[in-house]
């Protein structure tokens, strides 16, 4: 073993656990036992405040805390990846993807609003105010899920523009990133809202826009999330070799340092893609990955922005794919509904609007399989739950399972 200086942040920890378990070090230190499994074989980096969980859970005296520091500055100064692999590198290299694929270039919506925020509250409160702002999203993102994007729509954008604004006008640089962040969760909330109502250009920008803002806040986990969603909608709009670029980049990107909760929904919808490029094994490779860092997922630092990736979120991806999958394969499409038929009865009933996309894709495997009766049935109610939660994106694809 070197010396304390010397060692590493996993060696210092797997010598200050000593004959402690995984699972009681966890319930100590507030995480699962798998997250420090990670931690211990370097299979991702240590944030600062679980270094701060383990050195109080330990006893350690600010030494497991002083190692994460000075390996995350460590990472930053000596990182040898290529553009490709950092963010502003990678964000760089795809702005073409997105030039080609909406050519209109939309702004962002809604840039014209007054904002009503006073850039000299944050020195009043800066914890509080942002406290309060972050609660304001969450009560948006629920009723997003009860009622529609149609529902907060107006509001969502508008206080979105409230943080921009506070962006801009706040100097201290510690300010700043906190606000970043923060901009990165509303201006990804509101690119997902504009995506709903059927504005696919003007999405993008609102996603490209958050992920810059989540670099700017170094939270890597949420610049891959964002890049993700680019990777849907231009997936959705027919761009399957482009949509797989940005996956396959944001997965790079994201590493083992991104949140697995995070790199498991990365892989899914890259499995998506790869079904409908009809590479079967890739596709498969992917989901069997998606579930396994699943399991790794419950670690008590789940960002709030993933926090709806859960065992239902991953069966509904499992269907979409073997759908795809299914065209080449018919004896794959019961395995896809099993799982969108677990994925129906997991559904959580707060999540009302996103309930038509689970039942759309129950429509399509039923109608593959032979059972129009169903797949008629299912599609129905999509359509209705699209109608009434005003989402155009689900009610476009509803349409179209009732046609197939």
């Amino acid at each position: 073993m070197t010396d304390a200086h010397e060692a590493t942040f996993a060696e210092e920890l797997r010598r200050l656990r000593g004959e402690l378990t995984l699972r009681e070090l966890g319930r100590r230190a507030g995480c699962s036992k798998s997250h420090i499994s990670d931690l211990e074989h370097q299979r991702r980096p240590p944030t600062p405040s679980m270094a701060r969980a383990l050195d109080k859970a330990l006893g350690a005296d600010g030494k497991l805390v002083s190692l994460a520091v000075a390996e995350r500055q460590r990472s930053r100064e000596t990182s040898d990846e290529g553009p490709e692999r950092t963010a502003d590198g990678f964000l760089g290299k795809w702005d073409d993807v997105w030039r080609r694929t909406f050519l209109k270039g939309a702004g962002a919506a809604g840039a014209a609003l007054a904002t009503g925020l006073k850039p000299g509250l944050a020195d009043a409160g800066t914890r509080e105010l942002l406290s309060a702002h972050v609660a304001l999203r969450a009560a948006h993102g629920r009723l997003d899920n009860l009622r529609g994007a149609s529902t907060v729509y107006a509001q969502a954008v508008d206080h979105h523009q409230q943080i921009l604004t506070w962006h801009t006008a706040t100097t201290t640089a510690t300010e700043r990133q906190q606000i970043a962040a923060l901009a990165a969760d509303t201006g990804g909330f509101v690119g997902f809202l504009t995506y709903d109502l059927g504005m696919a250009e003007t999405a993008a920008t609102h996603y490209h826009d958050a992920a810059t803002h989540a670099l700017q806040a170094g939270d890597l986990s949420c610049c891959v999330n964002l890049i993700g969603q680019m990777s849907r909608i231009t997936a959705d709009q027919g761009h399957y070799r482009r949509a797989l670029a940005l996956a396959n980049g944001a997965l790079r990107l994201g590493g083992t340092r991104a949140h697995p909760a995070v790199r498991s929904w990365g892989h899914a919808i890259r499995a998506h893609h790869h079904a409908c490029l009809g590479d079967a094994r890739s596709a498969q490779r992917d989901l069997q990955t998606a579930w396994k860092l699943l399991d790794r997922a419950d670690d008590g630092e789940t960002p709030p922005y993933i926090g709806y990736l859960n065992p239902a979120e991953l069966n509904k991806w499992t269907g979409h794919t073997v759908i795809r999958l299914g065209r080449s394969t018919p004896a794959l499409l019961s395995t896809g509904q099993s799982a969108i038929d677990d994925a129906r009865a997991a559904w959580p009933t707060t999540h009302v609007r996103g309930s038509a996309e689970v039942l759309t894709a129950s429509a399509r495997i039923y109608a593959a399989r032979g059972d129009r009766d169903t797949a008629a049935d299912l599609s129905a109610r999509a359509v209705a739950i699209a109608t009434q939660t005003g989402s155009a994106r689900n009610l476009r694809a509803a349409l179209a399972a009732v046609a197939e």
